[in-house]
Parts: C-alpha cells; structure tokens; sequence
C-alpha cells in the first residue's frame, strides 16, 4: 500500500516537474517573440 502511495507522488512530482518546465519553455518563447 505505502509502495503504491509512493508511486503515485513521484508521478505527480515529475508532473509538476514537466509543467514547470513548459512554462519556463513558454517564457522563453513569449520574450523571444517581444524582442524579435
């Protein structure tokens, strides 16, 4: 059961993990953008 749980919250962080680094990606691009 707690091997389960465990599961669970390292998907979630990885996740987390992902969408921050999209939103870093969009950043990026939308300052690209204004500069260009």
């Amino acid at each position: 059961m707690a091997h389960k749980k465990h599961e669970r919250k390292k998907e979630l962080d990885r996740r987390r993990h992902r969408r921050k680094k999209a939103m870093k990606l969009r950043i990026k691009e939308a300052v690209a953008a204004k500069n260009a």
